[in-house]
């Protein structure tokens, strides 16, 4: 596979390149070159975690270096406590003293240390170290420690605190959207249903208005037939009477006549002698 060597800083190089800056040799391969630069650190992060935090790696002989929050402490300005522990197991509280005064006057009785004319830079060196300590180190470690604070926050965890806030933002719009989403589907089931009623009230519509129609061609029907059968039945009375009138003599006429009154007249004797 063709790939590409790619020099970047970090803390182990100065055996690669002495002399200069501290590099870390890395093989990048050449399809890489197309990423952007955060899939490109993104990739560098994780071959990192798997090589210091694989499983290979044995945590429990050679455990992850942990960066303290605050300095050991010390004695004198300088001399490191856990030295005076170390000496308390085995010599008690004096040992210590009696070994920095015996190893003192060791090296100037054997000439080790030799006292001339520049012992007094000693002297002046461990006072000035005592003097700074006591009455300058405690407000220096203070401000010290708040600068480191201020740049702790300003680089490290106000952007974190940044990247959270951003992601948090991005995170509730997103939700947002999908619940406006989810809302476009209700909105698109009421107008759908919206819409099936306008279909159902023009369907009914129109069926009233088909009834309406039938029932008025039926009912001009119906009056048709009624209209022929009465001009048919108007018609047969009037030919029979004509008939019938047609078929009376002027006679025949007379003695009916003749008939009628004389009934009448019967009729009229009972009504009287009542």
């Amino acid at each position: 596979m063709l790939s590409t060597f790619a020099v970047r800083s970090g803390v182990y190089g100065s055996a690669l390149l002495r002399g200069q800056a501290p590099r870390v040799l890395a093989v990048v391969p050449i399809g890489s070159r197309h990423k952007s630069e955060a899939a490109k650190q993104a990739e560098t992060w994780e071959e990192a975690n798997k090589i210091f935090y694989g499983p290979e790696r044995d945590t429990k002989n050679f455990p992850h270096p942990v960066m303290p929050q605050e300095s050991g402490k010390v004695r004198m300005g300088f001399v490191p406590e856990n030295w005076f522990q170390f000496f308390y197991e085995k010599t008690g509280v004096t040992g210590p003293y009696f070994f920095g005064v015996g190893l003192v006057t060791t090296l100037l009785s054997k000439e080790i240390w030799v006292v001339d004319h520049g012992f007094a830079e000693v002297i002046g060196f461990f006072g000035a170290i005592w003097l700074l300590s006591n009455k300058v180190g405690a407000g220096m470690a203070k401000w010290l420690d708040n600068k480191n604070d201020l740049v702790n926050k300003e680089r490290f965890e106000q952007p974190i605190v940044d990247a959270k806030a951003s992601a948090q933002e991005i995170i509730a719009n997103n939700e947002k959207a999908i619940w406006q989403e989810d809302g476009q589907k209700f909105l698109w089931e009421a107008k759908k249903e919206n819409v099936a009623l306008q279909l159902e009230s023009v369907y009914r519509q129109r069926l009233a208005q088909v009834f309406k129609d039938v029932k008025s061609r039926l009912d001009y029907q119906l009056e048709v037939q009624n209209v022929k059968r009465r001009f048919e039945q108007t018609h047969m009375v009037n030919w029979i009477v004509d008939n019938v009138t047609k078929s009376i003599t002027p006679q025949q006429e007379q003695e009916s006549i003749k008939v009628c009154i004389a009934q009448l007249k019967k009729m009229s004797v009972p009504v009287a002698t009542a």
